[in-house]
């Protein structure tokens, strides 16, 4: 057998294989399944040596989603800031997470709020995210307000009830309740509304 298959990996490459599987299991079955034993069974040890690596799996949990979440905000920004145009900067934004590609990491934020009722650290984390997210859409509707794209709605307030309503939209889909064109009328047509803009390109 080649040494490279053979070789034991460092503490520094463990602990980068357990993030990274915790990250995996995340996005394919849920933060829920993150445990002891996923990710021994996912990296081919034993949990004792994941627990040496990651004792503490509430502070992992939250780190898992915090990687994903900031990754996201961080690709999804780039995308929404392409263009120059405020209005067209939104469009982007609510284009770009209504993708259907995003829907693993909507699933991963559902998971977010109901088991951060009972882990402290991934409720913070949830909450910084949900912060960047209302940092980004409150700067588009501003900037649009001084260009005079948008009306003189409070930006803050359109942006929280713009991710509210993603955000609901997300869970509905968890239950098939609506369809796809349903739920992302709803998200547009509101923020429509408020800003006195057609989001239609």
């Amino acid at each position: 057998m080649a040494a490279s298959a053979t070789r034991r990996r460092n503490p520094a490459e463990r602990a980068l294989e357990v993030r990274e599987a915790a990250e995996t299991i995340a996005l394919t079955r849920g933060l829920a399944a993150i445990s002891l034993r996923s990710l021994g069974a996912h990296c081919g040890v034993t949990a004792p040596l994941i627990a040496h690596y990651e004792p503490n799996m509430d502070a992992l949990v939250a780190n898992t989603f915090s990687a994903i979440a900031e990754r996201e905000i961080a690709e999804v920004a780039l995308f929404a800031q392409t263009p120059s145009a405020p209005l067209d900067q939104l469009r982007a934004l609510i284009d770009t997470l209504a993708d259907p590609h995003r829907d693993n990491v909507s699933e991963v934020w559902s998971d977010a709020w109901s088991i951060g009722r009972r882990n402290q650290r991934l409720a913070e984390a949830t909450r910084d995210a949900m912060d960047s997210w209302q940092s980004l859409a409150t700067g588009i509707i501003r900037r649009g307000q001084e260009q005079g794209q948008f009306a003189d709605a409070r930006p803050e307030r359109a942006a929280l009830v713009l991710f509210a309503l993603v955000d609901a939209t997300a869970s509905y889909q968890l239950v098939d309740y609506g369809s796809r064109q349903e739920r992302e009328a709803l998200v547009r047509e509101t923020i429509e509304d408020i800003l006195k803009v057609s989001l239609h390109s």
